[in-house]
């Protein structure tokens, strides 16, 4: 029973310390604060890490061995801003990174779209070298032409992978617009949000070689964590806007792949436009509905969010 007790204690300690780790704000130690340095390239004196004036790096002098090893970091992601941190802060603390980055913090990550490019391009490569294959739409419609759609949509899944992504911006945008921790979230900023998304679904993929299934529940449970810590939601708001936003999306691709389809198809099918925007217009009206309950709800909470911030900055003010 003891040791139950001091395991369960010690758990609880290391939870406590990786939520801490979570939700630190970012910071920068000073390698060199009481050594006067002389930058040697634009001569002026200075005791940080980087030139005032210039911004090279202190401790640069002639050039040697490790300046081989340095430009080769540099090259692949690996220098101050390196890349493996980046990916293990998008793993660890997906909502507080991204949270980080579109507050202002841009140094505390590798620029998000060339990590996405780089990424992509080492799962094509291994995709390539290993000939592996993980499907992205594991569904058929039965459909002749839908069902090429599909199958070329699964042969080329990485890019495809993050065409979809896409797919989640306006939905993100409309469903949290509203939200306590980001009440004016932008487009600009749901950009950048789905750029770290996607760089997270592209490393998945490599369970999903594995088990298709399983990438996807993590996945899943990564947007869940990604939208609780970035928006402020408690976990049942979050839940049912991460049900909304994934119903939008699901249907956006069918009809986008039954469009696709019709079209490919309008050599044999007379009725091909009418039968376009009867598909078009059923889905509008329901994601009109969709977005009309939501944006009800979210204004309604922002109402009462407000409310109690405004009451507990009076009790504040009178005590």
């Amino acid at each position: 029973m003891i040791i139950n007790l001091v395991a369960t204690e010690q758990l609880r300690q290391y939870y406590c310390r990786f939520r801490r780790w979570q939700q630190a704000l970012p910071h920068y130690v000073s390698r060199h604060p009481d050594v006067v340095l002389h930058c040697h390239n634009c001569g002026t004196q200075f005791a940080d890490n980087f030139c005032p004036r210039c911004g090279q790096r202190a401790g640069v002098g002639r050039v040697g061995w490790n300046s081989i090893k340095d430009n080769i970091a540099i090259l692949w992601g690996l220098d101050s801003r390196s890349l493996g941190y980046t990916l293990v802060q998008l793993l660890g603390r997906p909502g507080y990174l991204v949270r980080d980055y579109i507050s202002g913090h841009r140094q505390v990550s590798y620029p998000p779209i060339k990590m996405l490019v780089l990424v992509c391009l080492f799962v094509v490569l291994f995709e390539t070298v290993f000939n592996l294959k993980n499907d992205v739409l594991g569904i058929t419609f039965n459909i002749q032409e839908v069902d090429d759609i599909i199958g070329w949509i699964n042969q080329q899944k990485s890019w495809a992978t993050l065409f979809l992504q896409s797919f989640y911006i306006l939905p993100t945008w409309l469903v949290f617009r509203f939200a306590p921790s980001y009440p004016r979230h932008t487009l600009p900023e749901g950009f950048f949000l789905q750029v770290f998304l996607s760089v997270l679904s592209l490393i998945l993929q490599f369970i999903g070689y594995w088990n298709g299934n399983l990438e996807f529940a993590i996945w899943i449970m990564y947007l869940y964590i990604t939208y609780y810590q970035l928006f402020g939601y408690n976990w049942w708001g979050t839940l049912w806007r991460l049900i909304v936003i994934l119903l939008l999306v699901v249907i956006t691709m069918i009809v986008v792949v039954v469009i696709i389809g019709n079209i490919y198809d309008s050599g044999n099918n007379s009725n091909v436009f009418q039968d376009i925007l009867i598909i078009f217009a059923g889905a509008t009206v329901l994601m009109a509905a969709i977005l009309l309950v939501t944006h009800r709800i979210n204004k309604r909470t922002s109402k009462i969010n407000n409310a109690d911030l405004s009451f507990k900055e009076k009790s504040i003010s009178l005590s």
